[in-house]
């Protein structure tokens, strides 16, 4: 469409020149012949007729340009040939409305076919009334070639016609749809060869060697490959770089693996360490708890040897003797599956339950020191997937440290609550707080405020990674009035 646009502005132009030629130069040079002549009313229309000329020549010039239409046209023309049509008189009328426009560029519809149209307006001048003036003043050459019948009348500066180039727009694309098409095929076809070059060099140097490599990831993944394998390439690019890459990163993968298993054995001696001493802090409280039962066990012995007694009185002594051997069978078996060094076993379990069972367990230690427990455990708390025995050891470690924090008397509060697919235990006493220099290392492995004998320190560290094994959270909050820890386990891990 520009190109179109192009050439028809340079037709116009070239009219325009031509006309302009015709009566700057070779009208006003005929004149002066024709007076030297003393025929000043001749008047050769091949000439000196700006319209004739201007349409005899693009006559010639539409031979090479056919598609191109270049009409001169007035609505009161003196050869009825160049009458004005529709159209044009359509162009005549915007023109006259908007004296201030002097050309339009555009397209337009005609008889419903779509043209792209220069139109300009031709203005009379007053070398122009020598033929289309007055009738009794123009040239009687010309009154007698198109008699009085014509259109004569012209005023200086009247618009009295119309010049334009027009070609069908189906015409001026048809060239650039014809090109674009046979450039588009040209085009599809030598993508696609450069594709499928490009694919089969790409396939060839690039993916089957990541294919390889991607080969290798998984099995190392999955486990069917051995880390630290090393694969041999003699390539100098980016994928022999990549594959060395590959082999380095295989070796400190084994590395990391070593050292990931010797930590993990550290990890489990640590928490059976701080296992065995929670159980050694308990040892006071475990024997009386099995004392008791003992005393009455041994006080019933001594009534069935020493004292006569009826068949219901002796059925009630063996009662209370099952009954205590019961009780400390039970207690022997608790601390056994404490003190056991078992692997991480997830299964559904109560956090009121484990709470509960840490508390028969400490049940002396809090009764010596005349500690007051309330339980506030939400009814509604949910079994949580967890391993209710290293969860113990975490309650343990927390409840015995609030213990200790309080002298003689206290109040010991123990909180449950379900919230938005969380769980929160909570143990809060009513010590004197954590010093903040203190706080800050709190859950430093082998930190400890306690005296030599009394502690690991190792007992927070512990807690906390039991608690991050399950994917949770340990916090605590101090003051001058007490400390709350807080353990938050997601409902599902």
């Amino acid at each position: 469409i520009t190109e179109a646009e192009n050439k028809t502005m340079i037709i116009m132009t070239h009219v325009r020149a031509l006309g302009d030629y015709v009566k700057e130069s070779l009208r006003p040079r005929m004149f002066d012949i024709f007076s030297k002549l003393h025929t000043e009313d001749e008047f050769v229309v091949e000439a000196m007729s700006t319209t004739h000329v201007n349409l005899q020549v693009m006559k010639k010039v539409s031979r090479n340009l056919p598609d191109y239409v270049y009409k001169r046209v007035s609505d009161r023309p003196l050869n009825p040939e160049n009458t004005a049509e529709a159209f044009d008189l359509r162009m005549m009328d915007y023109f006259r409305r908007n004296r201030e426009v002097i050309e339009r560029h555009g397209r337009e519809e005609i008889g419903g076919k779509k043209y792209l149209i220069y139109s300009r307006p031709v203005f009379s001048e007053q070398d122009c009334l020598r033929c289309h003036g007055d009738t009794t003043a123009v040239l009687h050459v010309i009154r007698e070639k198109y008699g009085l019948t014509g259109k004569f009348g012209w005023k200086t500066g009247e618009l009295i016609g119309l010049e334009s180039v027009s070609i069908p727009l189906d015409k001026a694309l048809a060239n650039a749809k014809k090109m674009a098409l046979d450039s588009f095929i040209f085009g599809m076809g030598t993508l696609t060869f450069l594709f499928l070059a490009l694919y089969a060099t790409f396939r060839h140097l690039v993916t089957s060697p990541l294919n390889r490599l991607s080969g290798i990831f998984r099995g190392i993944a999955q486990g069917t490959e051995p880390l630290g394998r090393e694969i041999s390439s003699s390539r100098g690019d980016e994928i022999g770089d990549l594959t060395g890459s590959f082999n380095l990163l295989s070796k400190h993968l084994l590395d990391a693996h070593e050292r990931l298993r010797k930590a993990a054995e550290i990890e489990k001696q640590m928490m059976q360490t701080e296992k065995l001493a929670a159980l050694g802090q308990l040892s006071a409280g475990v024997a009386h708890e099995i004392n008791n039962p003992l005393g009455g066990i041994r006080l019933c012995f001594n009534n069935l040897i020493n004292t006569e007694m009826d068949a219901e009185k002796k059925e009630k002594h063996i009662e209370v003797i099952n009954s205590g051997f019961g009780r400390i069978q039970s207690i022997v078996r608790h601390l056994l599956d404490f003190a056991k060094n078992a692997p991480l076993c997830i299964a559904p379990a109560s956090v009121n339950s484990i709470l509960e069972n840490v508390l028969n367990l400490v049940g002396y230690t809090i009764q010596s020191k005349a500690i007051a427990v309330v339980r506030d455990f939400a009814a509604d708390m949910p079994d949580m997937p967890a391993d209710a025995n290293k969860l113990e050891q975490v309650f343990l470690n927390l409840i015995i440290n609030a213990v200790q924090s309080m002298e003689r008397g206290g109040t010991l509060l123990i909180r449950t609550r379900y919230e938005a697919g969380q769980c929160f235990i909570s143990v809060s006493d009513t010590g004197k707080g954590i010093p903040a220099e203190v706080l800050q290392r709190i859950f430093d492995p082998f930190y400890t405020t306690k005296g030599v004998g009394e502690g690991t320190g190792l007992g927070l560290t512990v807690c906390k990674a039991i608690v991050e094994q399950h994917r949770g959270e340990i916090t605590v909050e101090t003051s001058e009035k007490g400390s709350t820890f807080t353990v938050q386990l997601p409902l599902t891990i």
